[in-house]
């Protein structure tokens, strides 16, 4: 089976991550799930001896002060839970609210961000992706002087970028600030991918282009698996926030990489260099 003839599987889940982001932002105004530092709020971080019913405790606070969205975390005590409520939320009175269900905490710390701020935040993050996206377009297309294999290269870049920002809505991961110093390293991991492919497969003829194209996948799922396997051990060891944050988005990247490298781009380069040996 030729590899071109599956290209529909990535195009569909491109056009499935277009729609989610859509509707995410029909519903609450953004395409993703925005953590405090990049919409505005407080964020109280608790520190317990023993673990925490998130579901009571939301509960709980949610019929007091409205929308109240908690977490449990990992902290070098062992448990923990984060509490996001609006700004103006009387903090003095959630932390008594959570004393009186039974919940002693060890240490806490409450950070608030203004909703101005955060949108100054996320708007020169937008900033920072879209010219770095631009300036390594504009390298791609210099280097490879092909419009095929560049633009294989460029859309899945952009298309793996997309995708993972409508799973993390999906699977529930808020994007703070340092969230999108995963996006940055997706990008850079996207193209070498791509160039591992596309070098492998540019001088390739159509006879030998299965053989290439197996040495370059055996390559680039020896590199997912390496990465992805590193990032799972942050998400469970690790004690920091920001570094969760980062190897949730890297894990989610990495997977839905593989079907616009080794199936978008492999196919639009199996058909290029098919009509280009005629």
């Amino acid at each position: 089976m030729k590899i071109k003839s599956i290209i529909f599987v990535p195009i569909l889940l491109f056009l499935v991550s277009l729609l989610i982001l859509f509707q995410n932002y029909q519903k609450t105004g953004d395409f993703i799930i925005k953590d405090i530092d990049l919409k505005g709020g407080t964020l109280i971080t608790v520190e317990t001896s023993s673990p925490v019913d998130t579901k009571l405790l939301e509960n709980a606070l949610s019929q007091k002060y409205g929308s109240v969205l908690i977490s449990s975390l990992k902290t070098i005590s062992g448990y923990g839970v984060s509490i996001q409520v609006s700004a103006e939320t009387n903090t003095s009175a959630i932390l008594n609210d959570v004393k009186s269900l039974g919940i002693n905490p060890i240490s806490y710390s409450v950070e608030t961000i203004g909703p101005v701020l955060g949108s100054l935040f996320f708007q020169q993050i937008v900033y920072v992706l879209i010219v770095a996206f631009i300036l390594m377009s504009l390298v791609i297309f210099i280097v490879y002087r092909n419009p095929v294999s560049s633009f294989g290269i460029v859309f899945a870049s952009l298309a793996n970028i997309l995708t993972t920002l409508a799973l993390t809505s999906i699977i529930g991961i808020k994007v703070s600030f340092t969230g999108f110093a995963g996006i940055l390293m997706l990008i850079a991991y996207t193209v070498d991918t791509n160039i591992v492919l596309t070098n492998k497969v540019l001088k390739a003829s159509p006879e030998n282009f299965r053989s290439q194209y197996r040495k370059a996948l055996t390559t680039g799922l020896t590199l997912i698996a390496t990465i992805t396997i590193t990032m799972f051990l942050v998400l469970f060891l690790s004690t920091s926030k920001l570094l969760i944050n980062i190897a949730e988005i890297l894990v989610v990247g990495f997977l839905s990489d593989l079907p616009y490298t080794w199936i978008f781009n492999a196919s639009i380069l199996e058909m290029w260099i098919g009509r280009r040996h005629k």
